[in-house]
């Protein structure tokens, strides 16, 4: 069930951004958002829309983790995942609210709003251009009645790399390194796949031999338990070397595995013959 604003928090929120003198001069923003509670107002715009931290279902967390470019969460839908809209890669949240006000003004307003929650909120629309070229067509909305905003998204889903996959029953999880072994040389990549239960069904393994210079391949089958069932062997390569952590980590978290995710779906349609 979706978590939305009650009126008594809506009520808690307009009267922290009257009465909190910080949020008095356009663009001043707090910046550390993860120690804030979820009525917290991050900011507050220029044409006085208030975007407070929210969760999954509303506001800052729900358009970063629905709508950034670099968010892994997955959404199911049927026998896939949904390839939802998203900004461009250069695009990061402390651009959503300089987008929510360029697309809040009157022409922008829907009228006939079709919403599934329409009894709640109130939707502009309108077009805004991230590259100074090509304008692109922006949903914004705001709780009814309010500046607050509940959602902010592009209509295309033409800047998410799964558009054309949504019928792929897999979805690339949150990658995981482990340390270096200072005895052997040995640290281990986790890239682990979610079925449309949200449930682990595999993991692609890369075992880094450093001292080798070699990385082997693998692919990892669990049960609904999460217990190891079995590993197919990909094959080796010359080892990837990285800037540093975050590097690697980006790097596989969103390198284009569509090879060895095609063999995965092979190994998982034989395991269910």
């Amino acid at each position: 069930m979706e978590v939305f604003l009650t009126k008594s928090e809506i009520e808690i929120i307009e009267l922290e951004a009257r009465n909190n003198s910080v949020f008095k001069n356009y663009g001043v923003s707090v910046f550390n958002v993860s120690k804030l509670n979820c009525l917290s107002i991050v900011t507050i715009s220029d044409k006085n829309l208030i975007l407070i931290k929210g969760n999954l279902d509303t506001a800052y967390e729900h358009i970063k983790v629905r709508h950034n470019y670099w968010s892994t969460q997955p959404y199911p839908k049927g026998d896939g995942f949904q390839a939802q809209s998203k900004f461009p890669i250069d695009i990061n949240p402390t651009n959503f609210i300089k987008i929510a006000d360029s697309i809040y003004s009157p022409e922008n307003f829907v009228a006939d709003n079709e919403h599934k929650d329409s009894d709640k909120f109130e939707k502009y629309f309108g077009l805004y251009s991230f590259d100074d070229k090509t304008e692109e067509k922006i949903n914004l909305i705001l709780y009814k009645g309010t500046k607050i905003i509940h959602s902010l998204y592009p209509q295309s889903n033409k800047h998410n790399k799964k558009r054309k996959r949504t019928k792929y029953p897999f979805s690339r999880g949150i990658v995981e390194i482990s340390n270096l072994d200072p005895i052997s040389k040995i640290k281990e990549i986790h890239i682990p796949y979610f079925g449309t239960d949200l449930k682990l069904k595999y993991s692609i393994l890369i075992e880094k031999f450093i001292l080798k210079e070699i990385e082997e391949w693998r692919i990892l089958a669990f049960d609904d338990n999460r217990n190891y069932k079995f590993d197919y062997y990909i094959g080796e390569k010359r080892i990837s070397k990285f800037r540093g952590e975050t590097s690697e980590r980006i790097s596989y978290q969103h390198c284009d595995l569509k090879n060895i995710e095609e063999l995965m779906l092979k190994i998982d349609q034989s395991e269910n013959i």
